[in-house]
């Protein structure tokens, strides 16, 4: 099925990521910039966060976290986007990204990870090799 572009940028927020929800994964799940939010969400589709959130975030899908959003508590994704804050551990299945001006405090375990300048990042990063051959080294 193809993807869906979801007008994202609520209240000003200036984000620059694009959502990937499919008719099978179900709509995105936003939580508003002004909007506080305590508890877990769990769901198939995409995941913005443009306000807080307390709580423990899932989903299938993608998580982002939009500038000036928040989240205090754990992320598990097959892919994270961070432009704003998480105080909390980080599982992203494929890949995580902290684009500059982002700020993670806390572990993060995922295949890939991209960091920007002008983003934070404290804490520690696992990148499981499942999956992955070794290379052979050069005979000499």
């Amino acid at each position: 099925m193809a993807q869906q572009a979801l007008a994202t940028d609520t209240y000003g927020s200036n984000s620059k990521f694009t959502l990937g929800a499919t008719a099978s994964k179900g709509a995105a799940t936003i939580i508003a910039a002004e909007t506080t939010f305590k508890g877990d969400i769990k769901s198939r589709g995409d995941i913005v966060v443009s306000g807080v959130v307390e709580g423990e975030v899932v989903s299938d899908s993608k998580i982002v976290v939009a500038a000036g959003g928040s989240v205090t508590g754990r992320l598990s994704a097959a892919e994270i986007v961070l432009e704003g804050k998480l105080t909390g551990d980080a599982h992203a299945a494929r890949s995580t990204s902290l684009l500059n001006g982002s700020e993670l405090r806390g572990d993060v375990t995922t295949e890939q990870i991209m960091i920007e300048p002008g983003a934070t990042f404290v804490g520690r990063c696992a990148m499981p090799e499942q999956g992955k051959k070794p290379v052979a080294s050069p005979k000499g």
